[in-house]
């Protein structure tokens, strides 16, 4: 978990007592102060004064210990990160001062308790999961986070999946209406999710380092099935039918990427609306109809491309499984996608790929 841009799983130091210096603000919880987390704040993070006691200060008495104890494991999957990791209670917050990484704007990271439960608090709202769920959020708006573990003496335990928010096969506005939501996480595609990122953190050591991008692209491919099904039907993300729609259709996209009669027309007859209406449809997300298709196609040529295990496969047969009837189309489409070659690309994936 990253908050503006540094690890707040990392060692963290305790910081000393403050004064309450405005006692009109209210702690975030209440309670015996020995059912209550330490303060602390991140080695090396520069927080106000030195951190921030007008937000949060309700004078709970420190430790002895001068480093909170932390286990972690963190590991690769082609472009997704996953991680498991267990700390003492422990409370974070923000400084204003302090700057957001732009580079977090452009993940989603995903969180499921394994042991205790935690609070984050954004501008707009907060929330509060446990054992059982599973957090969607946004690290470069949270401003305060709580971590709880199950009983006195033990610790909080998570895992957790970092994800490029464009790798996920839904437009933009949607992954957006997904953070800052809990979904359950002993049931349907939740249940997978969290069942596959707990199972690679825990032993990311039995995987050859070729397996990594294919489990990174099954990572993506649940997270991206979690979301849509989470829009279709949550009574928390209501689903208007044009968007429900939209879902269907994008789903039958990707189950018939590799017929090459796939088209808008085709598109609309098999859900029963006009071709016109379908390219409003996608008018809205901001793409053509077209555009997704090809886009679909070339992002799982480049899958293919990248893959040591196909570099036997030649270029043509590739795009030709993908959709692409001429392999002098697919190659422009590829370079205007990707601003290289086929080939190049191959040929540079294959070179830099984990041996």
């Amino acid at each position: 978990m990253q908050l503006a841009g540094v690890d707040l799983w990392a060692s963290v130091q305790r910081c000393p007592p403050r004064p309450v210096r405005n006692p009109r603000r209210r702690p975030l919880a209440r309670g015996p102060a020995r059912d209550r987390p330490s303060r602390h704040r991140v080695a090396g993070m520069p927080l106000a004064k030195p951190y921030d006691e007008d937000r949060l200060d309700d004078g709970l008495p420190q430790p002895a210990a001068p480093v909170l104890k932390v286990r972690d494991t963190t590991a690769q999957f082609g472009a997704v990160t996953v991680s498991r990791r267990s700390f003492e209670p422990l409370r974070l917050w923000r400084a204003a001062e302090h700057p957001v990484d732009p580079g977090l704007e452009e993940t989603c990271q995903l969180l499921v308790p394994l042991a205790g439960s935690l609070q984050v608090i954004w501008a707009e709202g907060h929330a509060t999961p446990g054992v059982g769920d599973l957090l969607v959020h946004d690290m470069t708006h949270v401003l305060a986070a709580r971590f709880r573990a199950p009983e006195r003496g033990l610790m909080f335990e998570a895992a957790l999946v970092d994800v490029p928010r464009s790798l996920v096969s839904l437009p933009a506005h949607q992954v957006g209406a997904m953070l800052g939501s809990i979904m359950p996480a002993t049931r349907g595609i939740g249940a997978l999710l969290a069942s596959v990122v707990t199972g690679l953190a825990e032993n990311p050591d039995s995987y050859r380092p070729a397996d990594g991008p294919r489990l990174g692209m099954v990572v993506l491919d649940l997270v991206s099935a979690l979301f849509a099904h989470a829009i279709e039907t949550s009574p928390a993300l209501p689903a208007s039918n044009r968007d429900a729609l939209i879902l269907r259709v994008q789903a039958f996209v990707q189950e018939h990427l590799r017929d090459p009669g796939l088209s808008p027309r085709s598109l609309a007859v098999q859900h029963h609306i006009s071709t016109s209406y379908l390219h409003r449809l996608f008018q809205d997300q901001g793409i053509t109809v077209g555009g997704y298709i090809r886009a679909q196609r070339l992002d799982r040529a480049r899958r293919d491309l990248a893959d040591p295990a196909l570099r036997a496969v030649p270029i043509h047969s590739i795009a030709a499984k993908w959709g692409f009837s001429h392999a002098a189309d697919f190659s422009r489409a590829f370079r205007r996608e990707y601003g290289v070659s086929p080939r190049d690309f191959r040929r540079e994936a294959i070179r830099t790929a984990p041996r």
